[in-house]
C-alpha cells in the first residue's frame, strides 16, 4: 500500500511538472507576439516644430501621420503643453488649464478634426492652427499636439501612464519684443583623479530669460606642457534649455594613446542664444591608470627587496663595524 500511495504521489508530482512546463512554453510566443505587436505603432513627421510667432496672426501648420500596421488605426488628438523636467532635458506635460503658465501655447492651438481613421499603411496630413493673441507674452511658449488611440477624457487630467502611450509633435514657439538671452553657467566638474578611463564630465547651465536656446561648443584638454591633446563636444545633439530651468549635459573623454597619463586641463567654451553669448569654465584633473600604480609598486616592492638582499650578503665585520659606529 506505501509503494502504491508513494507512486501515486511520484505521478500527480510528474503531472504537475508537465503542466507548467506546457504552459511556460505556451506563455513564450504570446509574450513575444505581445512585444512585435506593441512595437508597430502610429509615427509622426516632424517630431519637433520651432517657430517665430507674432501677436494677431494665425500660423498654419501640418504633421504626417503614418501608420506603418495592417490593421485599422484610429487615434484621437490631443493638446497640452510643456515644460522641462529635471535636467535630463525630458519635458513635463500639463493640460491647457484655464490659469495657464507664461510659457503655455496649448491654448492657441485649434483644429477641425476630433478623430482620425487610418487604414492599414496609410499615410495622412493633419492641419492644425495656432491662433496667437494680440497681447501675446514676448518670448518662448511650448506646447505639444498628441496622438491618443483612445478618446480623451477632459475633465480628468492626462496621467504619464497615458502620455507614454501616444505619439507627440513638440511646439517651441517664439513671440517678438522683449527677448531675454541669459544663461549661467551653475557648474562645470569633472573627478580630481582618474585611474581608468573615460574622463567624464558634467556642465549644468541654467536658463534665467524668457526664451530657450541651444548652448554647443567643446572642451579643450591640455597636458602639463599647455599643449592641446584632444577636444570634446558638448551638446552634439542640440538640445534646448527651456527658461526657467536648468540642464545637465554629460560628456565623456577617452584618450587613445596608452601612456596618457599626468596633469591636464581642462577648458570649458560655449556659446548660445541668437546672439552668440559666452560661457567658459576651467579645471584641473589627473590621469593615473591602474597599470602605472602596480608597475611603480613592483618596482619599489623590488628595490626594498635588493636593498635587503645586498644587506644580507654583506661580510659581518662590516656590518658589526657600522653598528659599533651608530653606538658611538
Amino acid at each position: 500500500m506505501k509503494h502504491k500511495a508513494q507512486n501515486t504521489r511520484k505521478f500527480r508530482m510528474l503531472h504537475v511538472i508537465c503542466y507548467m512546463v506546457f504552459v511556460f512554453y505556451l506563455l513564450i510566443p504570446l509574450s513575444t507576439a505581445r512585444a512585435q505587436i506593441a512595437g508597430e505603432g502610429l509615427t509622426i513627421s516632424p517630431p519637433l516644430f520651432e517657430l517665430n510667432l507674432k501677436e494677431g496672426e494665425t500660423s498654419k501648420q501640418t504633421i504626417k501621420i503614418t501608420n506603418p500596421t495592417k490593421n485599422l488605426m484610429e487615434v484621437y488628438p490631443v493638446v497640452m503643453n510643456f515644460k522641462a523636467s529635471g535636467e535630463s532635458g525630458e519635458p513635463a506635460f500639463y493640460p491647457a488649464t484655464s490659469e495657464e503658465e507664461k510659457f503655455s501655447l496649448a491654448k492657441w492651438i485649434t483644429f477641425n478634426q476630433t478623430k482620425i481613421a487610418l487604414t492599414p499603411e496609410q499615410v495622412v496630413e493633419f492641419n492644425y492652427k495656432i491662433n496667437v493673441p494680440t497681447d501675446a507674452e514676448p518670448g518662448g511658449h511650448y506646447g505639444v499636439v498628441f496622438f491618443a488611440t483612445e478618446p480623451p477624457q477632459l475633465e480628468k487630467d492626462i496621467s504619464q501612464v497615458a502620455i507614454a502611450s501616444m505619439v507627440g509633435s513638440l511646439i517651441l514657439g517664439k513671440t517678438p519684443g522683449e527677448i531675454i538671452e541669459k544663461g549661467v553657467l551653475e557648474e562645470f566638474i569633472a573627478g580630481r583623479f582618474y585611474f581608468k578611463k573615460p574622463i567624464k564630465f558634467t556642465t549644468r547651465i541654467k536658463n534665467t530669460g524668457n526664451i530657450h536656446f541651444k548652448p554647443q561648443g567643446e572642451i579643450t584638454i591640455k597636458n602639463w606642457r599647455g599643449k592641446i591633446v584632444d577636444k570634446v563636444a558638448v551638446n552634439s545633439a542640440k538640445g534646448n534649455v527651456l527658461p526657467d530651468s536648468t540642464r545637465k549635459f554629460e560628456e565623456s573623454w577617452m584618450p587613445q594613446k596608452w601612456y596618457t597619463i599626468g596633469r591636464f586641463k581642462a577648458d570649458l567654451k560655449l556659446a548660445y542664444g541668437e546672439s552668440s553669448q559666452n560661457l567658459s569654465g576651467h579645471l584641473v584633473f589627473w590621469l593615473i591608470p591602474w597599470w602605472l600604480i602596480a608597475f611603480l609598486a613592483i618596482v619599489v616592492i623590488a628595490i626594498i627587496f635588493l636593498i635587503i638582499r645586498w644587506w644580507r650578503k654583506r661580510p659581518k665585520k662590516s656590518r658589526m663595524r657600522e653598528r659599533k659606529f651608530v653606538l658611538r
